[in-house]
């Protein structure tokens, strides 16, 4: 980029003078003639540089050189007596002789004799190294042919002057023969004692095989720790090692600058390895770096320049060496004879065969001559089995005197099944001609040209010129036809379909179980088997449909399990080395350190199907297809974690593919020559018509006779409608899809063979379900009216043909629709009613669905959409029914897949998309996806969008999931035993055998396959689906495609019907909106079709888009209905209150004359009242003061009683309570207590005390009794108490006591007592219940007494003071009275007073009311009288806006929903289409249009302006469409216009603060939920074509109740959602191309600038630079300006509210 570029300093490299360097190197190394023979080295460059090839390999800069005088100089130190100009020739010759193709060796030859005349060079002695290569070569099993040696000494000479080399060529060049060759005659050399050589190690890596990161090494993106590559501990070990021996290493793969750039520094005089790690590793003097490319055509000259080359050319070799060798390993027991008889075949028949098959045939899949060769002698090999049955066991010899005719026949047979299978259909026609005549010894017209090889027949004398010809292939048959039979002995032809038995369909089988056998699948058959069972790799090739994957399937499966084990790879454009090699690995056994493979016993066969799709890297490598080349060459891989070198043992491969092209690539020829090839052509018309007869008979056995007969014309009809599709609707860029195989015929019969007797009843019937099927399967697909046209077309001749019926006698003139799904009860496949019928059906199963869903589906069901149901209920209903939905974002897709699998009672799982959402998350849901279809057996629908394949690496594992029903690897081993032991149970239910572990996997893939359905719901638009069906083939082969087309009319019709029902107008202005709302529709899309071919912008109308505008266009009617009516109303009723005011001004200047003199009399008499009653008021004031002195006597005396009688009743309170709780004590106390208190002979103390007590408050004496201790005598109060207490009324007497008259000294005494501890009545009562009470009595007397002598005098004083109060109160009242009497009348006089004054003030009320009324009216009219014409105008202009404004608001909704994306001048032009159409149909709408008039508000338009926004009416427009639209706004924004006003517009103190962040912002998530938390607006900026997932529901906002708080799920996270948030999202795309699955999310809106908006901003920049003070004062004068417009409007505003809101005058 030039922002880059000019922060560096350029600095221009001089060519160097090649010359003078060469002289001066010449001169150090000892030459005498140095500037001569440095010239001549630089001429021999300068001229092979013109006269040579241009090829990859040839490099002629300073390093060729170099090379050339470093060898000079080593032959100078060696030789320093020879010639030297011998020495710089050899140097030339050894240097660069290698690296050139056989054309240019001469011309390179002619260059050197001409600038070294008559020097020739003398012949080196290489005979210790030739017989020693010789020798490797037979240990080798290898031919020492003489070009072949030339190049191992050109290697050896190589490896002496560079480090780094590389051998370059095609395969079947014998490069890694070459180097085997030579370490191995170089070691032999070492061993027989040769002192200057050592053994020689070559370890050897395809670098392609490994990922980059596990090649050099690399750092942990989470540890960052450093783990070591595989090349760097080869290098390191290899530099290591002392052992002297030398090590090359061996690089065979492919060269390009992914990974060879690291290398320079290794092939440079550095002799370094320079690890990203930091780590240096120098090269040991005893390595060499050894390079086997098939070519340099990425490598950098950088590259090429550093190291030495050797070129080899099969054609040097041919393949008579490879048959040499193939013939010594035959068995022992084929004679000579027998080896010479085939070496005459080979001779004879090889060569013209590859001739003819390169010039006059085409293989799809090309493949190399002595590939070809090799696969002659490989399936000749295989049918040999006799010989080495022979040479093991002596007892069952060959029979010579037919091994001639059998060898004869093999060879025959595996010439037409080698060279002749890789040809297509015409090409085999061909072929079965040349070989014949061949065979019969002629010369066939394509050899008798220039060119050609010479036809070697064998003379009669040779074995092969003795061949009968009964032996030769059979008349009437091509070579093809018939299989080689040598059962008997003799060598017998027979027809391919007569070696197997006839075939019937079992009965109960399932259709995709159903496997008729045709000529083409016995053949591939037969070959399958002889090659696998002989551990040949086998490689099938064929058109998609031809049978490859089930031919082969099939055949492994039969294969014994005790001596095979089937591992099955699936190959897609995003297939990994990585995973291919771990699937593998995986599924093989340790045999011992370093050795891998089955288990013991048996062999595994991989089977990869899809070879050639792995999407090739940059620079052409096939990462997948070099891992499988490394173990064809090298019998084993790198393990990545551990880094040693797996051997894998017991391995062979079998793959299939189709041709190249469409998403499948040329696979290197490197890794294609260890194939033996076959092309399967497609399958015959005959064999066709067979397949699908044999299965249609079988179902067809219990119907009608009339049905049973349509079985033949019914195929015949329907391969020929494949045959025509297929070359008639051929895959453009637009149709990319169009891509027909014999799956489609197969599925048309799978939908045919669901019928039944019970539903079809004739011939028509079947005819009516076959045309259903096959517009199911090939018309759904079809994207236009023309090609549905033409494919209806197709079938209707094709029933008049066969059936002389026409389609509409067939269909009876209606849609056919079939399905199982009407009644409850049954599951026929059968006939659907009609439409309204089935209409009725989905939306009830529609509303059942809503009813239990959490996500319900708002959806307006028409004929349309019905029918899309059905097709995918059928999909989902077929056995391995899978979907693929292609249609725009917002058609359909997803809603009505939900409806059908509610409808069919499947699940329905998705992928919910989160900001860590990775490709683990992904193969998680698989997880869960797989075990609930295949472990669980539940039948579960796969919905997933274009939108949610976050990585390709999903499109991958879903083409597994279509192909073979399972993810490799994708369980763990301990998940894979939970799926095993939960199936066994199943297992045993179905009654199967196999119970191993690959026995119960088999059961769960084909439980997912029978239970799980994929629909994938894709956008045709742009590159993502074109390069998905080329890059994984299952998308299209294994699924059946519906085309969601655009809405036609009656949709469009009914779906606004529905939105418009409840909205209030005329019947007639409702269907005209319906109509003018499709007009819309369909004019948006042709304008869009113009606005791409002018301007070359793309804008895409979708469905969304529709419903968007019908939304608009119901919620807007009513706000602004409301709004202009409720604007006209204010200004009638001001302008009725203007003419009420003057009409009134008259009334009431007439009322103010009258009110004057009726105000003068009423003050008059008010003032005389007022005399009167000041003077009574003066009289009463003298009663008044003399009441008020006794008044205040008679409260002190009131006030003295009250204070006495409080003190009384505080008193009182004290002791009343305790009586009373006396007197209850005794109350509860009976007779029965007191006789036996009265029985105690010796009586606690307390009781004794108590009985004291009450004796002495009842003044009974005492007896006198002796002293306890002897002396005297004692009181004793016992004996009396108990006489006391024997009275019947003693208790009432206590009650009766007369408290208020006890005598002072029985109180004194009893006090003696309640002072007393013990006399406690809690402590009497645990003594004696009765003593209790009569405890509580004594003392309750004993305070009453103390109480009531204190409250006595208290009480007498209470007597005299109420007495005396009572006395002045009566005075009181006397005088009160009076005083009454006076107030009375003054009363009386003060309300004829208020009367009077009120009159007076209500009369002068009615003056001043009068006087501001008329102010004011007159104000009124003078200050709003010249608004009444304007607000007159206004209310004019209202009442016309109103009646417009049904159309108007229709168009504006129209300007929101469709004209965001296009530029001001498309705008206009579709405006002015819709007003014309909306006056055609009586819609009442403004002319002209503007949506500023419309839906725009000044004040709030001037704001804009002032924050930044342009002020022409196109931007204008945009800020009023993202003020209206419901969805968040996408501006392409290439000149920030946009961005900068949405600034302005959202900054902090107008809003809660804007936050803006980028999409490459790492948080943007985090800031982004907290816009939303927060209510804040967000600018998203720089979005590319492409919108993260993450941010699907802010932008569908999908808001939910959670909590009872509105709520957004945002990735993982769960945010309450603001109402005051925005979201704004700008682009600085010029030209952005958004797809529909974008633009039905948001509202796209084109912000570039306007001529308008340019013109006024760069007026504004000139003066700002100029007069920069006038632009200042303009600022200030348009904030003024709209200040006070924004002022005068809220003014009108109010004005007019407050007339319209007042009530009466």
């Amino acid at each position: 980029p030039d922002n880059l570029k000019a922060l560096f300093r350029p600095c221009a490299m001089m060519v160097p003078d090649y010359a003078m360097i060469g002289e001066i190197s010449l001169m150090s190394y000892g030459f005498s003639e140095a500037r001569p023979l440095a010239r001549k080295i630089v001429q021999t460059y300068t001229l092979c540089s013109e006269q040579l090839s241009s090829q990859d390999h040839y490099d002629y800069g300073m390093r060729a050189v170099k090379s050339v005088l470093t060898a000079a100089g080593a032959l100078k130190r060696k030789f320093p007596e020879d010639d030297e100009n011998l020495l710089v020739l050899r140097s030339i010759k050894d240097v660069n002789l290698p690296k050139f193709l056989s054309p240019d060796v001469p011309l390179f030859n002619g260059i050197t004799s001409d600038l070294f005349p008559g020097i020739t060079l003398p012949e080196p002695d290489y005979e210790e190294i030739l017989s020693a290569a010789r020798e490797a070569c037979t240990e080798l099993r290898l031919q020492p042919v003489d070009n072949f040696l030339a190049k191992v000494l050109e290697l050896h000479e190589m490896v002496l002057v560079r480090h780094g080399l590389m051998i370059v060529g095609e395969p079947f060049a014998a490069k890694t023969s070459c180097y085997r060759v030579l370490s191995r005659a170089l070691s032999l050399l070492a061993e027989g004692g040769n002192p200057t050589e050592v053994k020689i190690n070559t370890p050897t890596l395809n670098p392609k095989s490994v990922p980059l990161g596990r090649l050099y090494g690399e750092f942990d993106p989470v540890s960052h720790e450093w783990s070591d590559g595989i090349l760097a501990v080869m290098f390191r070990s290899c530099c290591d090692d002392t052992s002297g021996e030398r090590f090359w290493m061996v690089f065979d793969g492919p060269v390009d600058a992914i990974w060879i750039e690291s290398m320079n520094t290794v092939l440079d005089d550095n002799k370094k390895l320079c690890l990203v790690s930091g780590e240096i590793i120098s090269m040991s003097p005893r390595m060499n770096l050894l390079f086997e490319p098939m070519d340099l055509s990425v490598a950098s000259p950088a590259t090429v320049s550093r190291v030495g080359m050797v070129y080899m050319e099969p054609s040097q070799l041919g393949w008579r060496p490879l048959l040499a060798s193939w013939l010594e390993a035959l068995p022992p027991t084929v004679s000579e004879t027998d080896k010479t008889l085939l070496q005459d075949l080979f001779e004879w028949l090889v060569e013209p065969c590859l001739f003819f098959v390169r010039k006059s045939c085409r293989a799809p899949v090309p493949a190399q001559d002595i590939n070809l060769v090799q696969g002659l002698m490989r399936l000749l090999l295989a049918h040999l089995d006799a010989w080495r049955v022979a040479e093991v066991d002596q007892s069952r010899p060959v029979d010579s005197a037919k091994s001639a005719d059998v060898l004869t026949c093999y060879f025959l047979f595996s010439l037409v099944w080698s060279l002749g299978c890789v040809v297509d259909d015409d090409g085999r026609s061909k072929f079965d001609t040349f070989l014949r005549s061949l065979l019969q010894k002629e010369l066939p017209a394509e050899l008798d040209i220039p060119g050609a090889p010479v036809l070697q027949v064998p003379p009669s004398s040779r074995p092969a010129g003795a061949i009968k010809a009964s032996k030769l292939f059979p008349a009437g048959k091509t070579v093809y036809d018939v299989a080689i039979d040598c059962s008997s002995g003799a060598p017998q032809w027979r027809d391919w379909m007569s070696t197997i038995c006839a075939y019937s369909v079992p009965k109960g089988a399932r259709f995709h179980d159903i496997n008729v056998p045709t000529i083409e699948s016995v053949q591939v058959g037969y070959i399958t088997d002889v090659l696998v069972k002989h551990s040949v790799p086998l490689l099938l090739t064929g058109n998609t449909g031809t049978g490859k994957t089930i031919l082969l399937a099939q055949r492994l499966n039969e294969l014994p399990s005790d001596a095979f084990q089937t591992i099955q790879l699936s190959f897609s454009a995003q297939t990994e080395a990585r995973v291919t090699q771990s699937i593998v690995d995986s599924q093989l056994d340790k045999r011992r350190k370093g050795v891998y493979g089955p288990p013991y016993g048996k062999r595994a066969v991989v089977f990869i199907d899809d070879l050639n799709m792995p999407q090739p890297e940059e620079y052409g490598a096939q990462p997948p297809i070099e891992l499988m080349r490394q173990w064809m060459d090298h019998g084993g891989w790198y393990d990545l974690k551990e880094l040693f070198f797996r051997q894998l043992v017991d391995l062979q491969f079998v793959a299939a593919m189709g041709p190249p092209g469409g998403g499948r690539n040329h696979v290197t020829p490197r890794y294609m020559r260890h194939f033996n090839q076959l092309w399967l052509t497609d399958y015959s018309a005959c064999s066709l018509e067979r397949i699908f007869s044999t299965i249609l008979a079988w179902h067809l056995a219990d119907f009608g006779g009339d049905v049973k007969a349509t079985c033949s014309k019914l195929v015949a009809c329907t391969v020929a409608v494949y045959t025509t599709i297929s070359a008639e609707l051929l895959p453009t860029p637009a149709k990319s899809h169009y891509t027909f195989n014999l799956r489609d015929v197969a599925k048309v019969f799978q939908g045919v063979l669901q019928s039944s007797p019970k539903t079809i009843g004739g011939a028509d019937e079947m005819l009516c379900l076959w045309q259903h099927e096959c517009r199911r399967v090939f018309a759904d697909r079809l994207v236009d009216d023309a090609d549905s046209l033409w494919f209806t077309t197709l079938l209707d001749s094709q029933l008049k043909g066969a059936f002389n019926k026409d389609l509409a006698t067939v269909t009876g003139g209606t849609t056919a629709l079939y399905g199982d799904f009407m009644k409850d009860d049954s599951s026929l496949y059968e006939r659907l009613p009609g439409m309204d019928v089935l209409t009725a059906k989905m939306s009830a199963m529609l509303d059942d669905f809503n009813a239990v869903s959490k996500r319900p589906m708002s959806l307006v069901l028409f004929p349309f959409a019905v029918e899309h149901v059905c097709r995918i209920l059928r999909i989902l209903k077929s056995p391995f029914g899978n979907a693929l939905l292609v249609g725009v974002g917002g058609s359909g897709r997803q809603s009505l897949t939900t409806l059908a699998t509610a409808v069919a009672d499947f699940s329905l799982f998705q992928i919910e998309l989160s900001k860590n959402y990775d490709t683990t998350a992904w193969r998680e849901d698989l997880k869960v996806l797989l075990r609930k279809a295949g472990e669980m057996g539940e039948s579960t629908v796969f919905l997933l969008s274009d939108v949610q394949i976050k990585d390709e690496s999903y499109v991958e594992d879903l083409n597994n999931l279509l192909n073979a029903g399972e993810v490799p690897n994708l369980f763990a081993a301990d998940e894979v035993s939970q799926i095993a032991e939960t199936l066994t149970p199943v297992m045993k239910q179905e009654g199967a055998a196999d119970f191993s572990p690959s026995g119960l996997w088999r059961l769960f893939v084909q439980r997912c396959r029978a239970n799980m359905h994929i629909v994938l719901a894709m956008s045709p638009i742009g590159e993502a689906f074109r390069n998905r069906l080329r890059k994984f083939p299952s998308l299209v082969n294994c699924c059946t495609i519906d085309w969601f087309t655009a809405w036609p009319a009656d949709a469009l019709h009914t779906v606004a019907h529905s939105y418009f029902r409840d909205v209030e107008m005329e019947e007639s202005t409702r269907e005209a909106v319906v109509k003018a709302c499709s007009f819309f529709q369909v004019s948006v899309r042709e304008a869009s079709q113009e606005f791409f071919s002018e301007l070359r912008r793309h804008n895409y109308v979708t469905p969304t888009s529709y419903l968007e505008l019908l939304g608009a266009f119901r919620s807007l009617l009513d706000v602004k209905r409301s709004e202009v009516s409720q604007a006209k109303s204010r200004y009638d009723v001001g302008l009725e209150k203007l003419q009420q005011t003057a009409e009134s001004v008259e009334g009431m200047q007439a009322e103010l004359i009258e009110l004057q003199p009726k105000l003068v009399v009423a003050t008059k008499e008010t003032d005389e009242l007022m005399v009167k009653i000041e003077k009574d008021s003066a009289d009463a004031q003298q009663v008044r003061d003399k009441v008020e002195v006794e008044e205040a006597a008679a409260t002190a005396k009131a006030e003295e009683a009250t204070a006495i009688k409080v003190e009384c009743e505080a008193g009182l309170a004290e002791a009343l309570p305790a009586l009373e709780a006396s007197i209850q004590a005794l109350q509860t106390l009976k007779k029965d207590d007191i006789t036996e208190v009265k029985g105690m002979k010796n009586p606690p103390g307390g009781v004794k005390l108590t009985m004291e007590a009450v004796c002495i408050m009842n003044e009974v004496k005492p007896e006198k009794v002796p002293a306890p201790d002897g002396k005297g005598k004692v009181d004793d109060y016992w004996g009396p108490a108990k006489k006391m207490m024997s009275d019947s009324r003693f208790l009432q007497n206590l009650m009766d006591y007369d408290k208020d008259n006890i005598k002072p000294e029985i109180i004194e005494k009893i006090r003696v007592y309640t002072n007393n501890d013990a006399f406690d009545p809690e402590l009497i009562k645990k003594a004696s219940k009765a003593c209790f009470g009569l405890c509580c009595w004594v003392r309750a007397m004993e305070v009453y007494d103390r109480v009531a002598k204190d409250v006595e005098p208290k009480r007498l004083r209470l007597a005299k003071a109420e007495a005396e109060f009572a006395e002045v109160s009566g005075l009181l009242a006397e005088k009160k009275e009076a005083l009454a009497a006076v107030e009375a009348k003054i009363n009386e006089l003060q309300a004829q007073f208020t009367a009077a004054d009120e009159k007076k003030k209500d009369l002068g009320q009615q003056v001043e009311d009068c006087s501001q009324k008329l102010d004011r009216a007159q104000t009124l009219i003078g200050g709003l009288g010249g608004e009444k014409d304007r607000w007159g105008a206004s209310s004019a202009q209202l009442g016309e806006q109103l009646f417009n404004i049904t159309g108007d608001v229709l168009i504006a909704s129209g300007v929101v929903s469709y004209m965001g994306p296009f530029t001001a001048v498309f705008r206009e032009r579709v405006t002015a289409r819709w007003i014309e159409y909306c006056r055609s149909e009586q819609i009442p709408c403004s002319s002209p249009f503007s949506l500023g008039a419309t839906l725009g508000n000044p004040v709030k338009v001037r704001e804009w302006n002032i924050d930044g926004l342009p002020n022409d009416s196109f931007s204008i427009d945009n800020g009023i469409v993202i003020s209206y639209a419901r969805r968040w706004p996408l501006m392409i924004d290439p000149q920030m216009q946009a961005n900068k006003w949405i600034k302005t517009m959202c900054a902090a103190p107008k809003t809660a603060g804007l936050v803006t962040f980028k999409p490459s912002d790492g948080d943007f998530v985090r800031s982004l939920e907290n816009a939303v938390q927060f209510g804040k607006p967000a600018l998203l900026e720089n979005v590319g074509e492409d919108i993260d997932p993450v941010l699907e529901p802010v932008l569908l906002k999908q808001i939910f109740k959670s909590g009872g708080v509105d709520s957004l799920r945002i990735g993982d996270s769960t945010v309450e959602y603001n109402p005051d948030f925005r979201f704004y999202i700008t682009s600085k795309l010029t030209n952005p191309h958004y797809l529909p699955e974008v633009s039905v999310k948001v509202t796209l809106l084109n912000f570039m600038i306007t001529p308008e908006g340019l013109q006024d901003q760069l007026l504004g920049i000139v003066v700002a630079k100029e007069k920069p003070e006038l632009e200042t004062e303009k600022s200030a004068l348009i904030l003024e300006a709209a200040g006070n417009k924004k002022q005068l409007k809220e003014i009108e505003d109010k004005i007019l509210q407050v007339l319209s809101e007042s009530e009466g005058n």
